[in-house]
């Protein structure tokens, strides 16, 4: 199995990506139902990109791409801007879930 600084594997990698782009895509969802200041156009914009970027990453780090190193630094930058935004909302449990995955995933895309 393929391994990097910090003794993690590239399949490790991808399950904190699957993990965080499911848990952005769950709370996009959650934040349309809430409405307000959930459902803003920009944090909305950010759950989705970071749902995207995240599964784009576990597929070509599951492939061993030689691209990984560029997607896993766009996702770890996706990630802290979408851990931000859900900060935002102070007080939602959903959110503080969502921005503590992003965070971990994150962190595991900079071991790379």
């Amino acid at each position: 199995m393929s391994k990097f600084p910090g003794d993690r594997s590239f399949r490790e990698v991808a399950r904190f990506t699957q993990d965080c782009g499911s848990i952005c895509t769950h709370a996009s969802q959650y934040c349309l139902e809430m409405g307000g200041a959930h459902a803003d156009a920009t944090h909305m914009r950010l759950l989705q990109d970071c749902a995207d970027i995240c599964e784009a990453t576990s597929k070509l780090l599951l492939r061993s791409s030689p691209q990984r190193a560029q997607i896993t630094s766009v996702c770890a930058a996706l990630c802290d801007l979408c851990a931000a935004s859900c900060d935002k909302l102070t007080g939602d449990a959903q959110m503080k879930t969502c921005a503590d995955e992003c965070r971990r995933c994150a962190a595991a895309c900079r071991q790379i």
